[in-house]
Formats: C-alpha cells, sequence, structure tokens
C-alpha cells in the first residue's frame, strides 16, 4: 500500500507573535482584505463536507485513498484554522463570528455529481482541483507580502507546498490502483476545465471553485496537462513509501 506524503507545520506558531494592533488600516482597506479571504477561508472549510458526502455516498473503496483523505482532511482543516487567524489579524474578524458563519453556509453537490461515480473519478478531480488552488495560491504571493508581515508569506509558501503534495499524494492513488484507467483521465479533465463557476454558483463541494482572475483559461489549461504528465509517470519505491510526492 502507498502511504500519503505528510508535512507538519503549525499556523497558530506561525502567527503567536502578531496581533491585530500591527495591522490596523482604513475601513475600505478591511473590507477589502475580507472580501479577498472570505472564499479562501470557506472554499478551504468546505472539504470536510465533501469528506462528509464521499462517506455517505460509500465512494471511498481503497485503502490508499481512505489514507489520503485522512490526510488531505487534517491539512484543509488546518488550512482554514490558519484563515481564521489572518483574517483575525488583518480583517478585523472576530474567531466565533467567523465559525457561525461557516457553520450557517448550506452545500449542494449536484453540481459535481458526474463526478461522484467512483473513487477513480474522485481521484482524478481532487488531484487537478489541489493543482489549480497551488497555482492559485502562489499567484498570491503579493497580496500577502503587501500585509505587513513576512510571516504571511512563509504562511502562503506553506499552504502552497501542502496544496501541491496533495495533487501528488492523488495522483499517486491513480498511479497505484488505477494504471487501467488513466487513459480516461483526460476525458474528466475536460469536464473540469469547462466547469468555471462565478462565486454565486459555488455549491460549498470545495472543488470547482474556479472563480477569481487567478484562474484563467491558461492557468487550467496547464494544470490539465501537468496531471494527465503526472498519472503517465510510473511510481517509484520513495513514492510507494511516502517519502517523495512533489508534483511537476
Amino acid at each position: 500500500m502507498i502511504t500519503p506524503v505528510r508535512r507538519n507545520w503549525n499556523p497558530k506558531e506561525l502567527f503567536n507573535a502578531l496581533t491585530p494592533v500591527m495591522f490596523t488600516a482604513e475601513p475600505s482597506v478591511l473590507r477589502a482584505r475580507w472580501r479577498k479571504l472570505w472564499p479562501e477561508l470557506y472554499t478551504e472549510y468546505d472539504a470536510r463536507h465533501l469528506k462528509k458526502e464521499l462517506s455517505v455516498r460509500n465512494l471511498i473503496a481503497t485503502e490508499e485513498a481512505a489514507a489520503f483523505f485522512d490526510a488531505w482532511a487534517t491539512d484543509e482543516e488546518r488550512h482554514a484554522e490558519g484563515f481564521i487567524q489572518i483574517m483575525k489579524l488583518v480583517a478585523d474578524g472576530s474567531e466565533e463570528d467567523l465559525w457561525e458563519r461557516l457553520d450557517a453556509r448550506s452545500h449542494n453537490f449536484s453540481a459535481i455529481n458526474e463526478y461522484l461515480k467512483d473513487e477513480f473519478s474522485v481521484m482524478v478531480m481532487i488531484a487537478f482541483d489541489e493543482m489549480c488552488t497551488c497555482h492559485a495560491y502562489a499567484a498570491d504571493k503579493g497580496f500577502y507580502a503587501g500585509l505587513g508581515s513576512d510571516r504571511f508569506v512563509r504562511w502562503l509558501r506553506e499552504v502552497t507546498a501542502d496544496e501541491a503534495i496533495h495533487s501528488m499524494n492523488a495522483v499517486n492513488v491513480i498511479r497505484a490502483r488505477y494504471s487501467d484507467r488513466i487513459g480516461e483521465v483526460g476525458t474528466i479533465l475536460d469536464g473540469l476545465t469547462s466547469s468555471v463557476a462565478d462565486e454565486s454558483g459555488y455549491g460549498g463541494t470545495f472543488v470547482l471553485d474556479y472563480f477569481g482572475e487567478k484562474y484563467t483559461k491558461e492557468m487550467l489549461a496547464n494544470c490539465r496537462a501537468a496531471i494527465l504528465r503526472n498519472v503517465a509517470k510510473p511510481l517509484t519505491t520513495a513514492e510507494r513509501d511516502g517519502r517523495s510526492g512533489r508534483p511537476s
């Protein structure tokens, strides 16, 4: 059995020396930060709802995928908690209020029903989605650098690295368990790249949150090509042991 690559870091430790008074700004600036960070927070938070939906539909069929989703869900919780810390610091956010807002949101998975057919389709969707998120976060360096502390840039590096590892871990499940279905990956990716929606059409599914200027057709095409490259590579011994997983 292959095991997922894991990374260990703690956003609370990263931000524990910072206080909101360090990042005071005009109300318009605070609102702009909120508008930027809130979707990042709720899409990460929505991982818990996707994992629950997969369980309800009994779509996790292999040990490899079960190990992947356990590790992935833990990381996504870490990301959500980190975004809450950032919003408290730079966007006048209240932790209690943010959790209440998150808990009050609805979730509708009908938009991704065609990708919730079996474990293979789910893993392709996750591999692609995490690759897209990795690229989107990497494009945000200027925003985080402008917040006023290098701790935010460090945060961005950590989150981006997590998303890259998630994509490769998902790819490794595909390579280990579904090598006979690699030829189907491109068709699934074609559907995903044509499913771009604006924020109002996002159903709280964690995936298909491809709204915003970062998600260009070029970026999505590059991510599609990267997934096709990665699934075509044979698994190495190190990857089977969970010691290497960085996507190209």
